[in-house]
């Protein structure tokens, strides 16, 4: 008796083992100590009104290390409304433009890869609010988009139906693996 259930229940024991292993997320490697102080990456771009056309004279941007702190300012941008951040160590970033008395935060952290030059250019938005606080600093005014950018879908995979279909897949190939297993002596071409 105790034989027949553990071959009854094998099989969904495996099934569900290959579905808990298909729909884990696979961790990151982590940054290497030898990459970290390789070199200085840089973000430069053109600051816009909200419009999306007219250059943004005046304006400043500030890249924030999100780990340490630390504060690294850009040039104070001129009629054409470009800036340029040089010198960053790697890491990621929270960007902060300040223009007109007012303070954005960009909608996005950005990751600066040692050497890396990162192009960026954004457009004030102060009727939409901003998406987070950045610390140490007052109320945003608004956000900051990138110029140019829609949101993108997530990929069918990370989504819920994406996770189920991996989840199902899996399913049903540990179940024909372990048929194929226990079932040697059949075969589908016999008669």
């Amino acid at each position: 008796m105790q034989g027949t259930w553990f071959r009854r229940v094998r099989p969904l024991a495996a099934a569900a083992l290959v579905a808990g292993l298909a729909a884990s997320p696979v961790p990151a490697a982590a940054p290497s100590a030898e990459g970290v102080e390789a070199g200085h990456g840089s973000i430069h771009g053109t600051l816009f009104q909200p419009d999306e056309k007219a250059p943004l004279a005046g304006g400043k941007v500030t890249a924030i290390n999100v780990r340490t702190g630390q504060q690294y300012p850009s040039n104070v941008t001129t009629d054409n409304g470009n800036y340029d951040i040089g010198g960053l160590p790697a890491g990621t970033y929270d960007l902060v433009i300040e223009g007109a008395g007012n303070m954005f935060v960009a909608d996005h952290i950005v990751d600066v890869g040692p050497g890396e030059g990162i192009s960026k250019s954004y457009s004030v938005q102060p009727q939409r609010p901003a998406n987070r606080m950045v610390p140490k600093l007052p109320v945003p005014k608004g956000s900051a988009t990138v110029v140019g950018e829609t949101e993108a879908a997530a990929p069918f995979w990370s989504s819920t139906g994406g996770k189920v279909l991996i989840g199902v897949l899996s399913a049903g190939a540990a179940a024909a693996i372990y048929n194929a297993a226990n079932n040697n002596n059949a075969s589908p071409s016999t008669p």
